[in-house]
């Protein structure tokens, strides 16, 4: 009662308020951004654009109600400004919606996740971690941030309302929520994090970093780059491993979430083991310890630890490792995962859901799916439309692929023998995705030779 007795901001949706109250935001020479949607990024909808000055005043722009805003309301424009610093909480995913969805740029962003990296590295971090907003509210602007309506909304979303985002009207809740990051991060956390940089002669690194962060999901050379250096810091801390510790060295002589602790969780298991064995027996225990903690939190019914996770990866590699106890573990924990998380997808979505909606860990739990045929009635109707869906786009996207470069096309061998699978005469799969799988192959056939997996090196 007390959340909803302050005063709600303004929520605008008309082209004629937008361009008034961007005149007014054009006169700042700061801004705090953020952005709502659902499963935020290249394809999930960006539905909501807050943004708040030095004052406190925040100002809603519901893009999901009119599209228009960013473009005639000249939203778009603010964002892309580059004489007004928008300050904002890890932009690759706002940056992502906006320019796939919306060809908006942004330009001249002070990111206070990197910001947050720069300082930790510069104060002796090497492989410094990601803090959540609240963290960094608290390191950085000296107050505590209430995570409690956060937890609440976020809570929602995750397990009843994956589409939250796109509901209208928008509750109390959602837009205080929606209002609270902005709020958060000015003036004070970007204050003395710029002052901190400028002091240490910081910013040029920094705004290196930035680039990379705005365009991690526009030019895939900018992710490369992070990968390449990230990797390269991690393989420096293996080597000080190998030199100043002892084959009486354990896993819990390091400090969790210290560098060297996420170095071995950085490199694979089959690297850590072709660089000593002492290495090899280190990432051993961590995958045990990994493995073993999983399996708590799923015994006590502790969903929420993994289901904002972004993939199981790890784990899908886990069940290849030599390890018997490892391979087998891992197994259980996968499927113990999707177990929850496709009762989960069928509580939050329906029958009108889109796939762009859904997480990239839902659709590694749809891809999972072994149905027979479209009306298996042991896979729950949501579930097995949107799994078919995901089946079809998944085969889009191959041939999307395929087309842009024909000759220099690869393809796993397993995927292959799904697309097989599809065409086969017995095979009850939806007859447009048999159909489509029918045309590639002949399309395959043509270019590499008949039943030939695709390899990359036609005409060679």
């Amino acid at each position: 009662k007390e959340r909803m007795a302050r005063q709600l901001p303004e929520v605008i949706e008309d082209v004629g308020r937008c361009k008034q109250v961007v005149d007014v935001l054009e006169r700042e020479r700061v801004l705090a951004v953020d952005c709502e949607g659902v499963s935020l990024g290249v394809d999930g909808p960006l539905t909501l654009v807050q943004v708040g000055n030095y004052s406190g005043e925040v100002y809603l722009f519901d893009i999901l109600r009119n599209k228009d805003l960013l473009s005639r309301g000249r939203l778009g424009s603010l964002l892309e400004s580059p004489n007004i610093i928008k300050v904002i909480q890890s932009c690759s995913n706002d940056s992502a919606a906006l320019y796939h969805q919306f060809k908006v740029t942004l330009k001249n962003v002070f990111d206070t996740q990197v910001a947050n990296l720069v300082i930790q590295e510069h104060q002796g971090r090497r492989l410094a971690p990601l803090l959540k907003l609240a963290a960094i509210c608290e390191e950085y602007g000296g107050k505590k941030f209430s995570t409690e309506l956060k937890d609440d909304v976020q809570a929602e979303w995750m397990t009843v309302t994956g589409d939250l985002w796109a509901k209208r009207p928008m509750t109390d809740e959602m837009i205080l929520y929606a209002a609270g990051d902005v709020k958060a991060i000015i003036p004070e956390v970007y204050e003395n994090q710029k002052r901190y940089l400028e002091d240490n002669n910081l910013l040029k690194k920094f705004e290196e970093r930035v680039l990379e962060e705005i365009f991690c999901f526009i030019d895939p050379s900018f992710k490369q780059k992070r990968k390449e250096r990230v990797d390269s810091i991690a393989r420096e801390i293996i080597r000080d491993i190998k030199a100043k510790c002892t084959s009486n060295t354990r896993l819990t002589d390091f400090k969790e979430d210290g560098d060297e602790f996420r170095a071995l969780q950085r490199i694979h298991f089959k690297d850590a083991a072709h660089e000593s064995e002492l290495v090899g027996r280190l990432k051993t225990e961590l995958i045990r310890k990994e493995l073993s903690e999983l399996s708590e939190q799923l015994d006590q019914n502790k969903e929420s630890s993994f289901l904002n996770w972004r993939s199981k990866a790890r784990l899908f590699d886990y069940e290849k490792h030599d390890d018997p106890q490892i391979r087998d573990t891992a197994k259980r924990v996968i499927k113990r995962m999707n177990d929850i998380a496709l009762k989960t997808i069928c509580t939050k979505y329906n029958m009108e859901t889109k796939l762009n909606f859904l997480r990239p860990i839902e659709k590694e739990t749809l891809r999972s799916l072994r149905p027979d045929g479209t009306d298996d009635p042991n896979i729950p109707r949501v579930a097995l439309r949107l799994h078919w869906l995901l089946m079809d786009e998944d085969l889009q996207n191959k041939i999307d692929e395929f087309n842009r470069n024909p000759r220099g096309f690869k393809m796993a061998e397993g995927y292959y023998r799904k697309m097989k699978f599809y065409i086969a005469r017995r095979t009850r799969v939806p007859d447009n995705l048999k159909q489509k799988a029918q045309r590639f192959k002949n399309d395959l056939d043509r270019t590499f030779g008949r039943d030939i997996v695709p390899s990359g090196n036609a005409g060679f």
